[in-house]
C-alpha cells in the first residue's frame, strides 16, 4: 500500500536521474515491484498456471541495463510474514481472490478487456515465482538477498550501512523508513526520478522545515500505512499538520482523546509497534552474516518484540 497520495506531495524534490549517473555503484533492487510490474502483460497465464516466462525477462531486461550501464545490482526478495502485516496481507489475499473470480467470469462472458483488468489485480507474485528469478539470477551471476521478513527494511539497511549507493523501487514506504537516497519510476531506458531524504527540508507542498525523521514517520503512520490503518478522516495532509503542531504521536494522541475523534482503546499501543517496526525491524546484514535490527534496541526494551518478526531459524539466502 505505502503512504497514500506521499509521493505526489514530493514532487519538488524530485528530480530526473539516469542509471549512468550511479557507475560503479551498487544497487539495491525492490525486486517484487519488478515481477508485479512484469506480470501484468502475463497476469492470466499466471493466475491459471500456464508456463510463461515474460515477468522474468522484464526483471532480467532490467538487471543488464543496470549492468550495462556499469552498476552492479543487488536483487532483494521479501522474506517472512512480518506479523505487523498480517491484516493487511488477508486483506490483499481477499481482494485477489475477489478479483480471480470476476475474471473468470468476465472470460466467460466474452469481455476480455474487462477480464485482463481483473487478472491483473489478481495475480500473486508468489514463493515459487521468487524461486523461479533467483534461479536465473544464480545462473547469471547476479547478487540477491532474500529479506528475513520486508525487503523495504533490508533495503533501508543496505543504504544506512552503505552497502549500496542508492534503491530502486515504487514503494513510498522507502521514506519513513528513512532510505537515504530513492530511485522511483525507472523505465526500460534507466530514466527515472531521484529521492533523497537530506532533500526534505525544501519541499514546497508539505513543509518539513523543523520535521526530525520522528517526526515524518509519525506523519506517515497516522496517515495510515501497512502496519496500522488511520483513524476516520485522518489523511496526510491533517497528519502533517497535527504533527507539526504537536511535534510526536503521542500529544496528537492525546490531543485527538480530547476532540471528536473516536480513538480506539488499543491505538496508542498499536501506534507504538509500528513505529518500532519502521525502526527496528530484523533485517540480515551481509558483512556481519548474522540477523540484527534495522537500528539498534535500547538496552532497557524488555518486552515481547515478536511482533518484529520472530528471530528466523533459517538461514538467508546470499549470493
Amino acid at each position: 500500500m505505502g503512504i497514500q497520495g506521499l509521493l505526489p506531495l514530493l514532487k519538488s524534490i524530485m528530480e530526473p536521474i539516469h542509471i549512468k549517473d550511479l557507475k560503479g555503484s551498487c544497487v539495491a533492487i525492490d525486486t517484487y515491484s519488478w515481477l508485479h510490474k512484469g506480470a501484468l502483460s502475463c497476469s492470466r497465464d499466471l493466475c491459471k498456471g500456464i508456463p510463461t516466462s515474460r515477468h522474468i525477462d522484464y526483471c532480467m531486461h532490467r538487471v543488464n541495463l543496470l549492468r550495462h550501464y556499469g552498476v552492479k545490482p543487488i536483487l532483494v526478495f521479501d522474506g517472512g510474514l512480518l506479523p505487523m502485516k498480517g491484516e493487511q496481507e488477508n486483506k490483499r489475499a481477499r481482494a485477489r481472490k475477489e478479483n480471480f473470480a470476476r475474471a473468470i467470469e468476465h472470460d466467460s462472458n466474452g469481455n476480455s478487456s474487462a477480464a485482463y483488468e481483473c487478472y491483473q489485480k489478481a495475480v500473486d507474485i508468489s514463493p515459487s515465482i521468487a524461486l523461479e528469478l533467483i534461479q536465473v539470477l544464480k545462473q547469471e551471476n547476479v547478487c540477491y538477498v532474500v529479506a528475513p521478513y520486508e525487503a523495504d527494511a533490508q533495503m533501508t539497511f543496505l543504504a544506512v550501512s552503505k552497502q549500496v549507493e542508492a534503491v530502486i523501487t515504487e514503494d513510498s514506504d522507502l521514506i519513513p523508513f528513512g532510505c537515504p537516497r530513492i530511485i522511483y519510476k525507472m523505465d526500460k531506458f534507466g530514466q527515472g526520478v531521484e529521492f533523497q531524504y537530506s532533500r526534505l527540508p525544501r519541499n514546497k507542498d508539505l513543509s518539513f522545515a523543523g520535521f526530525t525523521k520522528q517526526m515524518v514517520l509519525d506523519m506517515c503512520i497516522l496517515s495510515g500505512c501497512d502496519y496500522l490503518q488511520s483513524l476516520p478522516g485522518m489523511g496526510l495532509k491533517r497528519a502533517h499538520a497535527l504533527i507539526k503542531k504537536f511535534t510526536s504521536y503521542d500529544k496528537v494522541i492525546k490531543h485527538l482523546k480530547y476532540s471528536t475523534v473516536s480513538v480506539p482503546p488499543l491505538y496508542e499501543e498499536s501506534f507504538k509497534k509500528a513505529v518500532m517496526t519502521f525502526q527496528h525491524q530484523r533485517v540480515y546484514d551481509p558483512v556481519s552474516q548474522d540477523i540484527v535490527h534495522l537500528s539498534d534496541l535500547s538496552v532497557d526494551v524488555e518486552e515481547n518484540l515478536d511482533f518484529l518478526g520472530p528471530y528466523p531459524l533459517y538461514r538467508i539466502n546470499i549470493t
